[in-house]
This record gives C-alpha cells, structure tokens and sequence, in this order.
C-alpha cells in the first residue's frame, strides 16, 4: 500500500483511511480493490471504517461543487479520521513535565553567573587597588620614617651627607636609594608590566609587598599620606631619594642621636646630623677591613711578611727570638706558624693606636695582644689553652735573673711605611680608601685618617692569614648571591648585613 504525504500538515493520514478513501474513488487496481474487499469481509472494523466514510462522502456530495483540490481532499480526509479515531489525551512534553526543574536549574545558572560576573568584577577592583599600593610598599621603608620633611630636606641638601652616601655606595657595593620600579609604571600598564620583569626584581616587589603587609592598616593609612605628600612635593624625585637613603643610614645611628635627629629645633637636627656623619665614617673606615678583597688582603699580608723579614735582619736578636718560639711551639706539638703570626700582629699592633677612641662598628682583635712574638691571642683549632708566650717564659727568667737582658721587640710599622703601603694597592682598592677617608680628614688629617685604615685592612689581613682561619676562597658578593634570601637580607639594617655577608659561617665565636 502506497502512503500519501500530506503537503502542510504536520499529523499524517492513517493508511488504512487512505486506502480506503481510493477504493471509494476508484483509484484501485484490481489486485488492490480485491485485497481490499477481502479485508472488508474479514474485518469487521475495516467495514465500519468504510461505512463511516461513505456517510461523510454523501455530505460531502450534497455541498456545492467546487473544483477537486488535492490539499482540501486531504485535510478533509484527516478531519474525518480524526472524528473517527478514539479521542486520546494529550501527553505533554517533557519541557511541561519538568519546568520547575528547569526554571530552577535557570535561576541556578544565572545566580551563579551573575555571581562569577561579581567576583571578577571584585577581584579586578582589588587588584587595581593592589597595584596602587604596590608602589607604596616598594619604597615603604622611606615612607615610614614619617613627614619629618624638615629633616629630610637639610639631609637632601648637605654636601657631607651626599659625600656620606656616596662613600657608603662604593665601598659597601650597594645602592642606597635604589630607583623606583613601580611607580614608574602607569597604573594601567602595571598588570603586564610586572610578568615581564627580571625574576630579581619581582622577588624583591615580593618581599616588599608581605612586608608592606605586616603593617596595621593605621599605618598603612599613614604612610599612604607621607607617600602622596612627597609625590606633591616639587622636587619629590630628590626628596624620595634622600628618604630611601636616610631610611638605611638612620639604623646604624645611635637611638639618642638618633633622637636628636628628629628633634623639631633644627640647630639640634644639624648637630646631630653633623655628629652622626662623622661617627659613620669613622665606624666605616675602622669596619672597612672586612670589605677589602682576597686580592687587597694578599697584597697587604706579602707586604706584612716583607717588613717582618727586613726588621728580622736589622734587629739584633729578634730572629733567635722567633725560632725559640717556633721551638718551644713544636715541643708542645703545636702549630709552630703561630710564632710567625703573633710576630706579625705585634707589628701591625701600635700600642699608642689601640688607645685611640674606636667606634662602635670596630670590630678589630680583642684580647689585648702583647707585643713581641708569643703574645697572648687566639687560640689554635684544639689548641685548647693559649699557646704560652716566649716572652712570658723569657721574662719569668728575667725575674729570677735580674741581669738578663728581655728579649727583643719588633718595631711597630711606621706612618711612612703606610704611605708605602698606599702605593701597593690596586686601583680599586685606593678608590675605596680615598672614599672611605675623605671626610675623616677634614676632622685628622690625611695622614692619620688614611694610615689607621690601613691599619685596619693589616689587621684584617692578618685575621684572615691566620693558622686559626678556616680557608674560603669566597668573596662577600659570591656569598651574598648564594644565600637562599637575598631579598629579606636587603630589608635588615646595615650591621645585620654586614654579620650576615662577612662574617663566614663555621668560624669560632670571636673569629670571621
């Protein structure tokens, strides 16, 4: 049986009414009209399909005749199957069985969106608010010292001050006021900015930033005020500058200078400013031993040993003195290039020096070294006493024998032999001893200033070719780059820099 396709409607007509309809027509073959009367015997139901049809036929013949249109036939056919077909109930679709579900499940998706639209919209704002403080936290070690701007001003404006700074820089091989990074960003520009910086400086940002953090919002609020204060300011580039610089140099200052510092009365302040600078270079100079290089320090310890031998030729007795030493040394099976060290020191040990007024930050050999070989000092690895002095015994001896003669003592080296000294140093080294002693000369003179830093570097010279001294062949740079946090050791005050880098790990207490 052939099935007819409706030209519009969507509901198709049932086969059997079709087949039923051309055999009313018709339209059926012979093989098709009898299989269909086969059908109508057999099938009771098939009759009263036909039945009901020819009843709609015959209503259909008492209308006006109209022109045959194939759509009408069928859309009339359809209604009459539908009159003949039992009424079913509608069944709704699964969009009307489930609306709620889907409703909820809607609300669900645009609570969630709108939510995820708000949050981002957050995160933005406070990410722009971050990169602002960004800024801030990056210099907020200047901004902390306050809106003492009358202070910080005389400071921007002191020659010696500036000439303080600058020594500082050369010889402690850092910059004092780094320049910003951030803020010389556009806040717009900041979040890809920031992804292309070099890993070093990001570290940084990082360590200032959980820094900046730690802060109570009272003085996050305050130092946001001195930071948009010194961006008012007309020469706020310098005035920053001088904040960051004085940030440093203020901790190594004492708290009662540093008191005075910060004094409203401004002949107060240039005293105390006065005072301050000189105390720091003094302390620099005195503490500059530690900054010299392996290079500086070779140079200085073959020129120590040069002067030892010429004074051992040209003093009667003093090599017979050594090598009672050196003997005495190897019967108590000790390290006998001890005798060799204490002569030295006690040549680099100028008695009238050592009672000068040393600085805070000297952090020269204690101890109270006798002069002559074998003076009481430092004591050897596992030495465990001090090694006992050849001059103690000798002068045990001269007790019981008034008329023996003390042994001889070394000459101490002479401000002549410092000058010589002076030469022997590479260019690096007399930038930095130029630096170090400039404005110390102003207050001592050339001569005095320069000669005790000399003395200084002989000495840390000596403490590093000492028998006690555990070799390492690193430089202060080599251990700074090596430490897991470099970024934390830039926020420490100077003196816990300088214990960090230059004093070496594993020494004895009392030793670098």
């Amino acid at each position: 049986m052939s099935e007819s396709v409706l030209l519009t409607d969507d509901q198709p007509v049932d086969p059997d009414d079709e087949l039923l309809v051309a055999y009313l027509d018709d339209e059926l073959d012979d093989e098709q009209r009898k299989a269909v009367e086969k059908r109508l015997v057999a099938e009771t139901a098939f009759q009263r399909r036909l039945q009901t049809l020819q009843t709609g036929w015959e209503w259909l013949d008492d209308l006006p005749t109209e022109p045959n249109n194939e759509k009408l036939v069928e859309s009339t056919i359809e209604l009459l199957v539908a009159d003949i077909i039992p009424g079913k109930k509608e069944q709704p679709g699964w969009l009307g069985k489930s609306w709620k579900r889907v409703s909820l499940v809607a609300l669900v998706v645009v609570a969630f969106a709108a939510g995820a639209i708000g949050v981002s919209i957050a995160n933005r704002i406070a990410l722009q608010n971050d990169l602002a403080e960004l800024a801030i936290a990056e210099d907020h070690e200047a901004y902390k010292l306050g809106d003492n701007f009358s202070l910080f001003y005389q400071l921007a404006y002191n020659p010696r001050w500036q000439d303080m700074i600058e020594t500082m820089e050369q010889v402690g091989r850092r910059e004092m006021a780094p320049p910003s990074v951030v803020a010389e960003i556009p806040l717009q520009d900041r979040e890809a900015a920031l992804q292309s910086l070099p890993s070093e400086t990001r570290e940084k940002l990082v360590v200032r930033w959980e820094a900046y953090r730690g802060f109570s919002d009272e003085a996050k609020t305050e130092m946001r005020r001195i930071a948009d204060e010194v961006h008012k300011a007309k020469d706020s580039e310098k005035l920053l500058r001088t904040m960051k610089a004085a940030s440093v140099w203020i901790e190594s200052v004492g708290e009662e200078l540093r008191d005075d510092l910060f004094s409203p009365d401004e002949a107060v302040r240039q005293n105390a400013i006065d005072l301050a600078i000189d105390i720091t270079m003094n302390d620099l100079a005195r503490d500059s031993g530690k900054l010299i290089s392996e290079e500086t320090s070779d140079r200085i310890y073959l020129w120590l040993q040069l002067l030892m031998n010429e004074r051992l030729e040209r003093v009667p007795g003093l090599a017979a003195a050594l090598e009672r030493a050196k003997t005495m040394l190897k019967e108590q099976d000790r390290d006998e290039q001890w005798a060799e060290y204490f002569m030295l020191r006690s040549l680099v040990d100028d008695p009238d020096w050592r009672s000068r007024g040393r600085g805070p930050g000297f952090s020269g050999f204690g101890g109270g070294l006798r002069g002559g070989p074998g003076g009481g000092g430092p004591r050897g690895p596992s030495n465990g006493r001090p090694v006992a002095a050849p001059t103690d015994d000798s002068e045990s001896a001269s007790s019981r024998d008034p008329g023996r003669r003390p042994p001889p003592r070394i000459p101490p080296i002479t401000d002549q032999e410092y000058q010589d000294l002076k030469t022997l140093l590479d260019d690096q080294a007399r930038n930095d001893l130029s630096a170090l002693t400039s404005l110390s000369t102003e207050l001592a003179g050339e001569m005095v200033a320069v000669n005790d830093t000399l003395r200084t570097w002989a000495i840390e010279s000596l403490r590093r070719n000492s028998p006690a001294f555990q070799a390492d062949e690193s430089t202060p740079l080599d251990r700074y780059r090596e430490r897991d946090d470099p970024d934390v050791l830039d926020l420490l005050p100077p003196d816990q820099i300088m214990e960090a880098i230059y004093y070496r790990p594993g020494r004895r207490q009392g030793r670098r």
